[in-house]
């Protein structure tokens, strides 16, 4: 008998569990420095349909404002404004409805039930979606955090060592 040592693994439960934390705890402290409210980031009259001119001038008014002057804006808004822009980038197709269920839950706060009800799964399986969503936003969470020079924040996904038993 010996022992392999896979490396790195991607855990995907441990990862969505921290960002969970992130986005439960970490973005309500970020809001109140920045003194914004979550229904400030978006509203039920959004839409990211292509083309679409059905906007919230209020999301528009304060990513342009964060995205015009990234310089100089306040840290604490563009911390708020990356992980909206991470959620909102997330993936979002009929078996694939991250950004809505991230959305759901973290910015517009909707119960488990609700989330599932608006995404048009049952309640059992949008339990695997929404760790899958919390694994995209971790791996998008990369990009965004640079984009918006907020580096300093940590990397959200979580990796275990495997080893493999041969005998």
């Amino acid at each position: 008998m010996y022992q392999i040592n896979l490396g790195l693994q991607p855990n995907p439960r441990a990862t969505a569990r921290k960002v969970d934390k992130f986005l439960t705890i970490e973005f309500q402290r970020y809001l109140n420095l920045a003194g914004l409210h979550r229904n400030q980031l978006t509203s039920p009259q959004l839409s990211f349909a292509p083309g679409s001119t059905n906007k919230n001038g209020v999301e528009d008014n304060f990513i342009d404002e964060v995205l015009d002057d990234i310089k100089v804006v306040d840290p604490a808004r563009k911390v708020c404004a990356a992980i909206y822009k991470t959620m909102d980038n997330c993936t979002d197709t009929a078996f694939k409805p991250y950004r809505r269920i991230l959305i759901g839950t973290y910015i517009d706060q909707l119960r488990i039930v609700d989330v599932a009800a608006s995404v048009n799964l049952s309640t059992r399986s949008i339990d695997n979606k929404k760790v899958n969503a919390q694994c995209e936003f971790a791996d998008r969470w990369l990009y965004w955090k640079k984009y918006f020079d907020v580096e300093g924040l940590p990397d959200l996904r979580v990796f275990t060592e495997r080893i493999k038993t041969v005998w």
